[in-house]
């Protein structure tokens, strides 16, 4: 036994044999990490902008920096909500109609923070298990809305968000980005689930206008302390960007892909 203190010896290190140059060249390689995220100051692209969010909250908590920054661009963007949003009250005991038009008003407000040009509510149901059916129903309504408005840029959730109106949100925009004949550049946010990101969006001088706007959500903010957590995650992407940054975004890149979501 080791003394107390005191590191053990290490054993003999025992090299492989090479038998060839193909085998030198293998064991001699670098290992390749993942690369890093690409830091920007600006958005990861520019032009007509469409928000996909799954519930009124999430253009705020996932994008709405990187939302600010286009409009002090000069970009013009929309936001579509999928769902009525109405699982958000955890009490169940709000009347479910006024609720959804609670909901609704509050995302007005924050778009007008923002200064998001347009918004559509289309009042899905949220919290919901979908199947092929729920998506194929879906779709055409979803490549409509995205050719008469014909963006350059769409923001949705990551595939990889564990949320299941997030999850769902993501596929219908990879499974849609595929019908298209000219896809526009997508890429996903992160709302409850991080991702390995790719871009990381520096946000520092607007971000007390997300914060502004994500105040405009006290259905929410009164039952969770959103403004905590989101900060916490934008602090931390910051880590990627130059000293003096204090706050990023985080993006993926989202890919046409029929099958997405499949198992």
């Amino acid at each position: 036994m080791a003394a107390v203190g005191r590191l053990p010896r290490p054993g003999r290190l025992v090299l492989p044999s090479l038998r060839s140059d193909d085998d030198l060249a293998r064991m001699t390689r670098y290992l390749a990490p993942p690369a890093p995220p690409i830091r920007s100051s600006a958005p990861p692209a520019r032009g007509r902008v469409l928000v996909l969010a799954p519930h009124p909250d999430d253009e705020t908590i996932g994008p709405g920096g990187t939302v600010r920054l286009h409009v002090e661009m000069g970009d013009e963007v929309h936001a579509l909500f999928l769902t009525a949003g109405t699982s958000g009250d955890p009490t169940g005991r709000e009347d479910k109609v006024a609720y959804a038009s609670r909901r609704q008003d509050e995302a007005r407000a924050a778009a007008r923070v923002l200064g998001i040009a347009a918004q559509e509510f289309w009042g899905f149901p949220d919290n919901y298990r979908v199947n092929e059916l729920d998506l194929g129903a879906i779709l055409p309504r979803l490549k409509q809305a995205i050719e008469a408005f014909a963006p350059d840029v769409i923001y949705a959730p990551h595939l990889g968000d564990q949320h299941s109106d997030h999850f769902t949100t993501a596929v219908l925009t990879q499974r849609v980005l595929a019908q298209l004949a000219r896809p526009p550049r997508a890429f996903g946010y992160e709302v409850w689930s991080a991702s390995r990101a790719t871009w990381i969006v520096d946000v520092s001088s607007v971000y007390a206008t997300k914060m502004a706007a994500l105040d405009c959500y006290p259905s929410q903010l009164e039952h969770t302390d959103i403004r905590r957590f989101v900060s916490g995650l934008n602090a931390y992407r910051a880590v990627f960007l130059d000293k003096g940054a204090t706050y990023g975004e985080a993006f993926v890149a989202l890919e046409p892909d029929a099958r997405a979501g499949s198992s």
